[in-house]
């Protein structure tokens, strides 16, 4: 069973939820800094967003654009103490909403006289979701200190960065960037006999402030003015991870992840002194998530592993205001296979998630309706250790 420790349940699609709370792309994964002596791994993930939504217009159009994420996590061990770091995409808004209103037929939605003139006539054939191309990625510096061979500590440093982004909406166009650090502290509890682990890690709520400038639309040929108060809130995070062998070569494995994504919002203030005329404020108004997985691992032989696992998250209900809501939660299957060839380990993957139905509809009249939507997803990762 002490080999069987070395089946890391974590690092494939199985780890990196396809749709999540708020704005999260991908979770801190410890797994590597676990591993024996030195490690290096690198993942990459395709997931495929079939996310559709009709409009009040009755048009229908996929909201949300498919995503490529990768990782890298590397870890050296210096007696009982192990220092590692790691790179992953930890955020993402992908929207593709204003590009539904190019397909209403004549007169079609003109953002410029919609926001500018508050056209209500025009504002009809407009979609409320926006268009977003808004990324964060983290670096992660953590260390871990094994007081004895059952207990140890974590703690380290999360550095957020959201590169330059946009935001597009039917009544403006936005563009923030911004970085900031928030503090990780954790705990584990080993038994090695049993392949045990129980570890307990909690982010800190941080406060990230944006550089944001906007103006009416991307068409406005007056270009987007800086504005001030422009805010981000890193949620707090509470993530429970546990395996435990249940029988020979065999490995129950699970998590709860908690996000206070309440009180974690992006607020991007009004813009009273553009030239163009003035651009509205906009902000998202995400719902606390809490989330859940449960696996089971199986060693074939030496070199083959295979695993399976189910996840749920709750979602915020089945109507919504908010135009940057897709889903009412979510439920996923996710299947695995590790091979391991001497010191080198490659891991792969696939997840069907099925997501909840929503109907948003703004205060604006403007809506968007979600049913039967899906997200499919495949990941590879590979691993060394020396």
């Amino acid at each position: 069973m002490k080999r069987f420790l070395n089946f890391t349940i974590a690092g494939m699609m199985l780890a990196s939820p396809a749709i999540s709370g708020g704005w999260e792309a991908g979770r801190l994964d410890s797994s590597f800094i676990y591993q024996e002596g030195s490690y290096a791994e690198v993942g990459t993930s395709s997931i495929d967003y079939d996310v559709k939504g009709k409009t009040q217009a009755n048009k229908t159009h996929k909201m949300a654009k498919d995503q490529t994420r990768t990782s890298l996590a590397f870890k050296m061990e210096y007696g009982d103490f192990d220092i590692g770091l790691t790179r992953y995409m930890s955020g993402a808004i992908q929207l593709d909403g204003q590009n539904t209103a190019a397909k209403v037929d004549p007169p079609g939605c003109n953002p410029l006289v919609a926001a500018a003139a508050a056209n209500v006539a025009q504002a009809g054939y407009c979609s409320i979701v926006p268009s977003a191309d808004v990324t964060a990625h983290s670096i992660a510096l953590l260390g871990k200190y094994s007081i004895n061979d059952n207990i140890s500590v974590l703690g380290g440093l999360n550095r957020y960065d959201v590169e330059t982004s946009t935001v597009t909406t039917v009544a403006g166009h936005y563009v923030v960037s911004g970085d900031e650090m928030a503090p990780v502290v954790g705990a584990a509890y080993e038994n090695k006999e049993i392949a045990l682990r129980v570890e307990l890690m909690v982010q800190a709520e941080t406060d990230m402030t944006l550089s944001a400038k906007s103006s009416l639309s991307p068409l406005d040929p007056n270009a987007p003015s800086s504005i001030s108060g422009a805010k981000l809130v890193i949620p707090q995070t509470m993530t429970l991870t546990f395996q435990s062998g249940i029988a020979e070569d065999t490995l129950l494995f699970g998590s709860i992840h908690k996000a206070d994504w309440k009180k974690a919002q992006i607020a991007i203030p009004a813009n009273a002194t553009h030239a163009s005329g003035a651009v509205t404020n906009v902000g998202s108004d995400f719902a606390n998530r809490t989330a859940y997985s449960i696996g089971i691992g199986r060693k074939l032989n030496d070199s083959i592993s295979v695993l399976g696992s189910y996840a749920t998250e709750g979602g915020g209900g089945a109507t919504s205001t908010d135009p940057f809501t897709l889903t009412d939660g979510s439920q996923t299957i996710a299947l695995g296979a590790r091979y391991t060839y001497e010191n080198m380990t490659v891991s792969g993957g696939y997840s069907y998630t099925k997501v909840g139905d929503v109907k948003m509809t703004h205060a604006t009249g403007l809506s968007s309706d979600y049913k039967d939507n899906k997200v499919t997803g495949i990941g590879l990762k590979i691993g060394f250790s020396f």
